[in-house]
């Protein structure tokens, strides 16, 4: 699908869109076209069932890339929660205990898998903080989680348990079906529905790698001045010390990548991330999950000012809802290198987009005038 400048490999050193754009999206593709100069980047959308926009542009971007996507795992994630709940493996108001019994310590017996999958459970982190090897090899983490008190009170706040999330959900998937939540995620759902996205890189796909450059956060000298401190003990920051976690590119890190770590570890194409979320609408094949488990997942939860981070947020279980510059009827996440996915079932659109080029958290604004244009064209 290399477009009239790639290469080969379908790379192209003009930064010009290669991929393909039905008839019709052509608007969606400038918009595309008109991001930031130099970055690397690809655009996936389904809309109907059907695969109508795979584009991609930029010096090193390749028809077959993969990036780091941060937190955008979590959504990959959150799909591996909902299908447990619509197999009837986990109930949502179920205290997590029935399934972790340690989890129970701390005075933690009541929280439920709802409570716990909306950042509702008051637990951002550990006392004392955690280091890097603890987050990779899970089960050190898992343990101080399931002994820790929560910070708050569970249910009377909502907070983004930036990393521990993946950990918690993890735990809770070994304790249901006996393997980690990558794992499931693969053969549950990756495989099945041919979703080119990997929580735990398998060495193999390593050459197919687009480097996304370092955020920032977590690298050597003081966090930004004005975070919540919710925040700063969520990401592992000792205010007074500077950074005590994490330092660094992570995703540069093949320990990090193989780890699978599920709230920020996933790696994948825009192509993988929009097949994600077209799994869950209708198209050739039986949704991956049914309508009543999409309205028990994207049902708001919690919203409202977050006490771990600076503005105000919305989820549903583990999703954003509405997702970040999307319609009010979406559902997905995003992350901090700048890549979004979500569905939404009201046009049958399903996204993603990947971008090595971070501009400060969260999805990439042009993420918004993509989501406008398509709407624009399916009405």
């Amino acid at each position: 699908m290399a477009g009239a400048h790639g290469g080969q490999d379908g790379s192209a050193q003009d930064g010009s869109v290669r991929g393909y754009v039905k008839p019709g999206f052509e608007s969606v593709r400038d918009v595309f076209a008109s991001g930031r100069p130099g970055v690397n980047a690809a655009l996936a959308v389904h809309v109907g069932g059907e695969r109508v926009i795979d584009v991609w542009r930029g010096p090193d971007q390749r028809e077959d890339s993969i990036m780091s996507v941060y937190s955008a795992t979590k959504g990959a994630s959150g799909m591996v929660l909902a299908v447990l709940i619509d197999r009837g493996l986990v109930d949502p108001d179920a205290p997590v205990a029935r399934y972790w019994p340690e989890f129970a310590a701390g005075g933690k017996e009541d929280v439920t898998v709802r409570l716990l999958a909306s950042h509702q459970a008051g637990l951002v982190n550990v006392d004392g903080g955690f280091t890097f090897p603890e987050l990779l090899a899970h089960a050190p983490l898992a343990e101080r989680l399931a002994a820790q008190a929560p910070l708050w009170e569970p249910g009377t706040a909502h907070g983004y348990h930036a990393l521990t999330i993946g950990t918690l959900l993890d735990e809770l998937v070994r304790r249901v079906t006996g393997l980690p939540l990558g794992e499931f995620f693969r053969r549950e759902i990756a495989e099945p529905y041919g979703v080119d996205f990997f929580i735990g890189l398998p060495e193999e796909q390593e050459p197919r790698i687009v480097p996304v450059k370092p955020l920032g956060l977590g690298a050597d000298g003081p966090p930004p001045a004005g975070l919540p401190p919710f925040f700063l003990r969520a990401m592992n920051v000792d205010p007074r010390a500077g950074a005590s976690g994490p330092r660094g590119d992570l995703p540069g890190m093949r320990e990090f990548r193989a780890a699978g770590v599920p709230s920020i570890g996933g790696f994948g194409s825009a192509r993988g991330l929009a097949a994600l979320y077209a799994a869950v609408l209708p198209g050739d094949r039986a949704p991956l999950i049914g309508e009543e488990t999409i309205r028990t997942v994207t049902a708001v939860q919690a919203a409202g000012q977050d006490v771990a981070l600076p503005f105000p947020t919305s989820f549903g279980l583990v999703f954003h809802v509405p997702a970040r510059y999307a319609g009010p009827a979406s559902f997905g996440h995003d992350g901090a290198s700048g890549a979004q996915a979500y569905a939404d079932p009201s046009r049958g659109v399903a996204f993603g987009y990947v971008v090595d080029t971070p501009l400060g958290g969260g999805a990439d604004p042009l993420t918004g005038e993509l989501s406008t244009a398509i709407a624009e064209v399916v009405g």
